[in-house]
């Protein structure tokens, strides 16, 4: 494991799977390690997902914040949160762009 991953630890539920699933579609270089009770996600560097991407893989509406934190037992690095998504990153590193679904 890179010192430069970061990313959540997520339950593997239905929810889960569909934040892993829109976080494989937006973010290059991500690992994901199934560990049967939880899935570790980890990115280089920096680790978004939009509501919108996870909604289009849960086929359901997603409440940022609020859902994905009730699946979400841990992370690395440093989160911040919006109703647009969610994005981690490196405590080295200047805070990234949060994702948006608004263009």
């Amino acid at each position: 494991m890179t010192t430069d991953g970061v990313g959540p630890v997520l339950q593997p539920t239905q929810l889960g799977r569909a934040v892993v699933a829109a976080m494989e579609e937006e973010n290059d270089g991500l690992v994901v390690h199934d560990e049967g009770a939880y899935l570790r996600v980890l990115a280089p560097r920096v680790c978004r997902v939009s509501r919108s991407a996870v909604e289009a893989c849960a086929g359901t509406p997603v409440r940022f914040p609020g859902d994905l934190e009730v699946i979400m037992s841990s992370f690395t690095g440093l989160v911040a949160m919006d109703e647009d998504g969610a994005v981690w990153w490196l405590a080295s590193e200047p805070r990234p762009d949060q994702p948006s679904d608004h263009g």
